[in-house]
């Protein structure tokens, strides 16, 4: 798979692609994508929905470290 670049992905018809730039740990991830896809269901951009999603994660004392949520990045998001 295209982790770094994603190309794979894009020639599919990916438009943005919310992916991280390191291994994550896999509960810290799923609080993350739940939160995200929350706030961009609810109308919230993508990069306000990573954003609130990120703090999220942070303000949770076990997963407050940056290694849990700041690797996480939106590839050709522009919404």
């Amino acid at each position: 798979m295209e982790r770094a670049t994603g190309i794979g992905f894009k020639l599919a018809g990916a438009t943005t692609l919310l992916m991280s730039l390191w291994k994550v740990d896999d509960e810290a991830t799923k609080i993350l994508m739940t939160e995200f896809y929350k706030n961009y269901l609810s109308g919230k951009t993508k990069r306000e929905s990573l954003q609130l999603a990120q703090q999220h994660v942070k303000s949770q004392p076990k997963w407050e470290s940056p290694e849990f949520w700041a690797g996480f990045i939106l590839l050709d998001g522009l919404n």
